[in-house]
């Protein structure tokens, strides 16, 4: 399985209306896509370490969640609770989102195309920058002492990416 992000900018009116047009470019696709609120992304380097170990854990039968999708948010998270991963997700009103397809080659291209329609394309989004700072450190419980610690807010993806790694290690 391969996977795609789509980024950028929304206002979703109806998270429910919004997950079933999702649901409707999935299935025919044969692929999984799973929004993602980009405020509580630390930049790439996070996006691919959390697709690439949930989909590791689906590999190796060490999954969490019975779905893909849910898999993903429990990693970018880094946490075991369904319920706290899902705050990762997508919320009603103007946002930053990521939309991760997961599937073959062909049926993520397809699937990517379709997703471009709903959104304003924007990459930066997945980008780590200071405006994620308060989002990422309620998200993940950093406290000012680690950020002191490390050696300043600069450091905030690199105390996320810790995370995911003793999240993996430890499940």
């Amino acid at each position: 399985m391969q996977y795609d992000v789509v980024a950028g900018k929304i206002t979703i009116g109806s998270v429910e209306a919004f997950l079933r047009e999702l649901d409707a470019i999935a299935q025919p696709s044969n692929t999984t896509i799973q929004a993602v609120d980009a405020t509580k992304v630390a930049g790439r380097r996070h996006v691919d370490c959390a697709i690439r170990n949930a989909m590791r854990s689906f590999r190796d039968h060490r999954n969490i969640a019975t779905d893909l999708g849910v898999e993903i948010l429990l990693h970018l998270g880094a946490c075991r609770q369904i319920r706290k991963a899902l705050e990762m997700g997508v919320h009603e009103g103007g946002m930053d989102v990521l939309l991760i397809v997961v599937g073959a080659k062909q049926s993520i291209q397809r699937a990517a195309t379709q997703l471009t329609v709903l959104i304003c394309s924007d990459p930066r989004v997945m980008e780590y920058d200071e405006t994620k700072n308060a989002p990422l450190m309620h998200a993940f419980n950093i406290t000012e002492q680690e950020i002191t610690a490390a050696g300043g807010y600069a450091r905030i993806p690199d105390l996320v990416r810790e995370r995911l790694v003793l999240f993996d290690a430890f499940r």
